[in-house]
């Protein structure tokens, strides 16, 4: 495996997500895209266009393989490799305690409401409290159609992302009641 100094290239998330996607079956770029973009896209987003450059990195590094169709579109099909197998294991063996990262356009307008007007701030929490209600929908619905062929580790993602979903929800529930009972 190509080495920099006494090391591999420092993988990064969307590493870890091809590695991980290639784990449960050999897949074009086009196939990565929309296998994250059904499962892990609705709580890790990210640039689809790595899902083009990452397995290629990746075969660089020793980690998969790629496979070229000689006629047609000449296709890149990848494969994970023991060693794509070995980085994936090394890194979910990793302590985890960074904090989460949340990049919320709704909490972000909410801080700093003061500084726009009552009809924007009522408007924020509508649209706030039914986006997340979509989303907790949507979660459910994919639980309700992976339960029968998921594992039990992708049933739970998807229940943390529900109960999240719904915790939000509730949030912007309560505090567009607060908001209408101020209006009272």
């Amino acid at each position: 495996m190509p080495e920099h100094g006494n090391r591999r290239r420092k993988l990064n998330a969307t590493s870890y997500v091809v590695l991980g996607m290639l784990s449960y079956a050999p897949a074009t770029s086009y196939d990565l895209k929309l296998w994250v973009r059904d499962t892990v896209g609705s709580f890790w987003t990210f640039a689809h266009s790595q899902l083009y450059d990452e397995p290629a990195r990746l075969v660089a590094d020793g980690l998969v393989a790629e496979t070229v169709e000689d006629t047609g579109r000449r296709r890149r099909t990848y494969e994970i490799l023991p060693a794509g197998r070995e980085a994936l294991r090394e890194w979910l063996a990793e302590h985890t305690d960074e904090q989460a990262e949340v990049r919320d356009p709704g909490l972000l307008k909410l801080f700093f409401a003061n500084f726009g007007n009552r009809s924007d701030l009522l408007r924020l929490a509508r649209d706030q409290h039914l986006a997340h209600r979509r989303r907790a929908d949507d979660y459910s619905a994919r639980r309700d159609e992976l339960a029968p062929i998921a594992d039990r580790w992708q049933l739970k993602t998807l229940e943390l992302g529900l109960r999240y979903e719904r915790c939000v929800e509730e949030f912007w529930a309560e505090f567009l009641r607060e908001l209408e009972d101020e209006q009272s």
